[in-house]
């Protein structure tokens, strides 16, 4: 995902959100072209969603029941929360924050939750659903996709 790409994708609704204390749906206009391109471009992806570190749902593309996107947000902070204090019981306080990947495989699937770095609103977390690819593509893709997304949060 290139950087001009995103630019010419999102001109002037990421403009207005920039540097304020947002409620959700002008993050969701600003992020839901992000993650639209991130399903669409990325091997295997086959749904996407972002929500807030305490559970609310912002937007998402890919899930067939709004009620599933309410109920994933909740849950992804949920086990979000629950990992970042497996990690500190373990002795890794620092790394409980933005390099903490939270991954569940199954046979034909793999969930994963990650922290997209954005203080106006204590930080966002980014879920993927993928099928038939590898674990470590995920991972390297989508933490790479939560970088770019919170520098182009932030991005003056």
């Amino acid at each position: 995902m290139s950087k001009s790409t995103q630019t010419a994708e999102t001109g002037a609704r990421h403009r207005k959100i920039r540097g304020r204390d947002l409620n959700t749906n002008d993050i969701a206009a600003a992020a839901l072209p992000f993650i639209t391109r991130i399903r669409r471009e990325l091997p295997g992806i086959r749904a996407v969603l972002l929500g807030t570190r305490d559970g609310i749902h912002i937007c998402s593309v890919g899930l067939s029941k709004a009620e599933d996107a309410a109920r994933l947000s909740a849950l992804n902070s949920s086990m979000y929360g629950v990992s970042g204090a497996q990690v500190q019981l373990m002795g890794h306080p620092d790394a409980a924050g933005g390099e903490t990947v939270v991954a569940v495989t199954m046979p034909d699937e793999i969930i994963m939750v990650v922290s997209v770095d954005y203080e106006p609103v204590n930080n966002l977390l980014l879920w993927v659903s993928a099928e038939d690819t590898q674990l470590g593509m995920v991972i390297h893709h989508i933490r790479n996709a939560a970088d770019e997304l919170a520098e182009w949060l932030v991005d003056d």
